[in-house]
């Protein structure tokens, strides 16, 4: 299982939460997990709270750190 982190070159404080979640995710649900769910954790780093999003996907989790709004086109099931 790939632990695949999004927010490596964003900032070190995002890094680290990222770090953080999928650590978690791996102790909670294992080497495998239910595919195409995500789940979401809110991690204290360095005194700061930081929400990150964790996505399993067939081979991999991955993590990103949720640091300012999403973008409408990002969102499932929009219209058209």
């Amino acid at each position: 299982m790939r632990l695949i982190n999004r927010s490596r070159n964003d900032s070190t404080l995002a890094s680290k939460a990222c770090d953080a979640a999928l650590a978690e995710h791996v102790v909670r649900f294992g080497e495998y997990a239910s595919r195409a769910t995500a789940s979401e954790y809110m991690v204290l780093v360095e005194g700061a709270k930081v929400k990150v999003e964790v996505v399993n996907r067939r081979n991999s989790y991955v993590a990103t750190a949720i640091t300012g709004a999403r973008r409408l086109r990002a969102l499932a099931g929009r219209m058209s």
